[in-house]
């Protein structure tokens, strides 16, 4: 399917992937994504920020990716608004370096598109499903997009395994450069413009999460403080502890509640498993509350 990406000219389908010392990791990336079952062309472009420009490396392999380097480290959400702002396609989507797209990924959300949908995603398997704390992050980082939920509208879609109308950006703008909220930011003003987001579960990624304790905590609390910047910009639920934060302590606890139902309505095996990693579980939880706190006493922008 090469080809498809050589033909490109005038694509109907841009990919853009965000990149950040990806060398290790990002050509299996592109392999999936540029071996895809759709018919007609589509160009990838990837977006990269290392201190040591990996273009050559890429071309060398892939001719017929285009890449951006970029001099600076840049965050994932502007790296991805350069690409968007710099694709050809009627549709753009979106991928990251650790994740392994489905052949039929790109075909399954542009049969959405065709519906009359504005924003699609995807669903996320999990690529390390025997490593613990790859396990845990996943559970409860993935929980509203995993494989066994129902396709249907949607109100947040991972940035990992995302498509949007060019005519989107047009309208609402590009992603917020902040480190972990620059997809539910956008989303939630996608949203409040009026535009149609869909769930398609068919649509499938792996993701490589994290299988280091250090990394699994690091990741946790920079969730909780994109959970709080997100909170500040945009209207979200759990808005109204940034005004009352004497109820902060009690977020561990309602997430516990929250993800463990998802989990359990979805897939019983993983919601078993979910409550034997408890420990770890608890962990995360609460590394990601301590993020939400150091998120009201100073701003995550950059």
């Amino acid at each position: 399917m090469i080809k498809n990406v050589k033909m490109a000219t005038y694509p109907k389908i841009s990919v853009v992937i965000p990149s950040y010392r990806s060398e290790k990791i990002i050509f299996q990336c592109l392999e999936a994504v540029l071996n895809q079952t759709i018919e007609f062309p589509y160009e990838v472009i990837v977006v990269d920020s290392s201190p040591k420009d990996i273009g050559e490396k890429i071309r060398a392999q892939f001719q017929y990716v285009k890449v951006v380097h970029l001099k600076q480290r840049t965050l994932p959400g502007k790296a991805r608004s350069v690409g968007a702002s710099r694709a050809k396609g009627d549709v753009i989507f979106f991928t990251d370096t650790d994740c392994i797209v489905d052949p039929d990924w790109v075909e399954k959300m542009w049969m959405r598109h065709r519906n009359g949908y504005d924003i699609v995603g995807g669903s996320v398997k999990n690529g390390t499903p025997y490593q613990i704390f790859g396990l845990a992050e996943y559970l409860l980082e993935f929980d509203i997009v995993n494989p066994w939920l129902k396709p249907g509208l949607s109100k947040l879609i991972p940035s990992c395994s995302l498509s949007v109308n060019r005519q989107v950006f047009e309208e609402v703008g590009f992603f917020p450069n902040y480190l972990k909220a620059e997809d539910t930011i956008f989303c939630e003003r996608a949203l409040a413009s009026g535009k149609k987001m869909y769930f398609e579960p068919a649509a499938r990624i792996t993701h490589v999460n994290r299988t280091r304790f250090i990394d699994f905590v690091r990741n946790q609390i920079a969730l909780g403080e994109g959970a709080n910047e997100g909170r500040r910009i945009v209207k979200r639920p759990g808005q109204f502890l940034l005004r009352y934060p004497i109820l902060i302590p009690l977020v561990p606890f309602y997430r516990f509640l929250k993800i463990g139902i998802v989990w359990l309505t979805s897939n019983g095996v993983l919601f078993f498993i979910y409550i034997c990693l408890f420990p770890i579980i608890a962990i995360g939880l609460f590394a990601h509350l301590w993020g939400f706190i150091r998120g009201c006493r100073h701003s995550s922008f950059l």
